[in-house]
């Protein structure tokens, strides 16, 4: 519903006819001013193909003539007299714009209100040039204005309350959701923070990471819909360039990624309209880059983006310029983020996010990089997200010890901590209890979507203690042990209703190793080893022999005869790792995979691991006949000896008995 009856737009290119759409499908009389008939003639072409891309769609109430109707082409700004409101969408130049307001604040009459749709120029610089500061503003349309949901409304210097609310209710009248900038900040809301991760994509390509390998993890990682270097030739590298060239004119300091746009620039790359950006186009007509996800794209850290972009959210916040909520919406709604940077630094982990900015810092000496006071003190209160249950936003948290294992519902997932760390992690009595306890609490809470086990230190799990299985007296004592201690796991493990996700970051050997098995999803850290070497102290690996064999790779038993370590690499080939990431990278993979989980319905999940799960369980026959050869190997002497030899740090000496 129209607050007011006639709406002025200055400029028919690619922004302000969008304007002029749906002001005139809003039902207001809209006037349309550029240099040229022409100009203004090709405008109204491309309305009405718009039009009727949205009648085929059933998006339009009325006919296409009746909202032409509404719109009044002219090449006079004197036309505007009696318009309301006046919507500035000319070249991002300062001075043409200027030039322009101080025209009309000449003709308009005095209670109307000026509107910029400038992304990048200082609402006040504008407001300036006309004798209405009061009734000046800043409302910067997404592009395409027709489709995209959010406007900037952003408050000048001199901008009084009344326009700010005259303003708003425009944005609601015409069907958009608005986010509010308080302070005429450079970059507003939106493109200060693009500012940041456009940036940080360029800097990655200029220090050598390869330009697919970028886009795949900003696209398959995290989630975005356009890699950020393929986006940057669709949108134009001039146009960045120009916009950081404008910052700078204005005394800003120049920004890192300055001098690469400047060569390419330079050099005629100017992305899909010149046939050559940081890709290479067949035609001037868009062709999306064939972008895959590879292995190397796990080389390329998500917080190299998000971390940047967090740092400045923060500063916003700090500064009183937004607030979390309207930040949030602006890069999901405005950039089609599919959560805002907030959201994932809670998910990543706020120290996560601090520490990355210091590294980076101490590396590069930059001021862009040191983390906003803000982020520091939320690590400092211990606000450090979902695995505190509070950063930016509250969360459901919940911890809760079972002997040596702690378990922590993270808001809709669990995450279960072996930790023995003085031990590596070794499997005795009371780690195997406890991790049967974690596990069939997580099962147990409807809210848990999905479970994520490691270990504490530097190792995953070094594999059952010796010093428990140099107990095992008799045959008896082992059948024991196995039905008390470990059957209860396994059998909780195979027949496991939700995901199960490995972060291993350090040994994984023995009982560590062959536990992999059975988990759904495993993450390794370059630098993690894992081996089976049971039979070189006279045991066996019962479920790598068995469900292992069957079930991930015949290789499996190379490992098992010989003892053999494996590297992180070496595993992924054998099929028991998914996925190999640098040390640093460990953590928030495993909150990567967890939030890819969570897209899948929860029936279908369900579902899913049944069927995998049948797959398991058709080699438990073969996990039991491996169990009574364990049972028969720790009655002989070789096993003995093996355990003795192990405890002395010496070379046991086997007789076949």
């Amino acid at each position: 519903m129209p607050i007011f009856s006639k709406v002025g737009v200055v400029g028919a290119g690619t922004m302000g006819h969008g304007i002029v759409e749906v002001a005139a499908i809003s039902g207001y009389q809209v006037y349309l001013s550029d240099v040229s008939q022409d100009i203004l003639n090709n405008a109204l072409e491309k309305i009405k193909w718009s039009l009727q891309k949205l009648k085929e769609s059933g998006k339009l109430k009325e006919s296409i003539d009746t909202i032409i109707g509404r719109i009044k082409p002219t090449t006079n700004l004197n036309d505007f007299a009696d318009a309301d409101y006046i919507i500035e969408a000319v070249v991002e130049n300062s001075e043409v714009k200027r030039k322009i307001f101080s025209e009309l604040d000449g003709i308009v009459k005095p209670n109307a209100i000026f509107a910029t749709n400038t992304s990048t120029i200082p609402i006040s610089t504008l407001a300036e040039a006309t004798k209405r500061q009061d009734k000046f503003i800043g409302l910067h349309f997404m592009n395409p204005p027709v489709l995209m949901p959010l406007v900037e409304i952003i408050m000048g210097n001199k901008t009084s309350q009344q326009t700010l609310e005259i303003t708003i209710e425009f944005a609601k009248s015409i069907g958009k959701d608005y986010v509010i900038v308080k302070k005429d900040v450079p970059g507003f809301l939106i493109n200060r923070i693009n500012g940041r991760t456009f940036a940080e994509a360029i800097l990655m390509y200029d220090e050598g990471y390869q330009k697919e390998d970028i886009d795949a993890m900003t696209r398959f990682r995290l989630g975005m819909p356009m890699g950020f270097l393929e986006l940057l030739d669709f949108t134009g590298i001039d146009v960045s360039y120009n916009a950081a060239l404008e910052a700078i004119k204005r005394g800003e300091k120049e920004p890192p990624h300055f001098k690469v746009l400047k060569k390419m620039v330079e050099e005629g790359r100017l992305g899909v309209k010149s046939g050559k950006g940081f890709y290479t186009y067949k035609s001037k007509i868009y062709e999306r880059p064939k972008i895959v996800p590879t292995d190397s794209m796990y080389l390329v850290n998500p917080l190299s983006i998000i971390a940047p972009a967090v740092n400045e959210a923060a500063w916003l916040i700090r500064n009183n310029i937004s607030s979390a909520e309207d930040i949030e919406k602006g890069m999901v709604k405005g950039m089609n983020w599919p959560q805002g940077p907030l959201t994932f630094a809670d998910k990543f982990g706020i120290d996560n996010i601090v520490n990355f900015l210091e590294q980076r810092y101490h590396d590069t000496g930059n001021d862009y990089y040191n983390p906003d006071s803000l982020l520091k003190e939320m690590v400092e209160q211990k606000k450090l997200g979902v695995k505190s249950g509070e950063g930016f936003f509250k969360w459901n948290y919940e911890k809760v010890d079972f002997g040596p294992v702690r378990y922590e519902k993270l808001h809709d997932y669990a995450k279960i901590t072996m930790r023995r760390a003085e031990k590596l992690n070794a499997l005795n009595e009371a780690m195997w209890t406890g991790l049967t306890q974690a596990f069939n609490k997580a099962k147990e809470d409807k809210d848990v979507r999905a479970v994520i086990i490691m270990g504490e230190g530097r190792a995953f799990c070094a594999g059952d203690d010796i010093e428990m299985m140099h107990y095992w007296e008799n045959t008896a004592s082992v059948i024991e042990w196995s039905q008390k201690i470990s059957s209860p796991l396994i059998d909780t493990l195979t027949d496991y209703p939700k995901p199960i996700i490995a972060e291993v970051n350090g040994l994984a050997f023995g009982g560590g190793m062959e536990l992999l098995i059975l988990f759904d999803i495993v993450i390794a850290s370059e630098d993690a080893t894992f081996a089976i070497p049971e039979g070189l102290i006279g045991a066996l690996p019962p479920l790598a022999s068995s469900i292992g064999v069957g079930f991930i790779s015949r290789k499996i038993a190379r490992y098992a005869l010989t003892g053999e370590w494996l590297s992180a690499k070496q595993a992924k080939e054998l099929g028991l790792v998914d996925t190999v990431v640098p040390p640093e990278q460990l953590e928030i993979t495993g909150v990567e995979i967890v939030e890819k989980v969570k897209r899948v319905a929860p029936l279908s999940s369900m579902s899913i691991k049944r069927a995998i799960n049948s797959i398991r369980n058709s080699y438990l026959d073969n996990l039991q006949i491996a169990s009574q050869e364990l049972t028969i190997l720790s009655t002989t002497e070789d096993f003995k000896e093996g355990m003795k030899a192990f405890i002395e740090r010496r070379q046991p000496r086997y007789k076949g008995k």
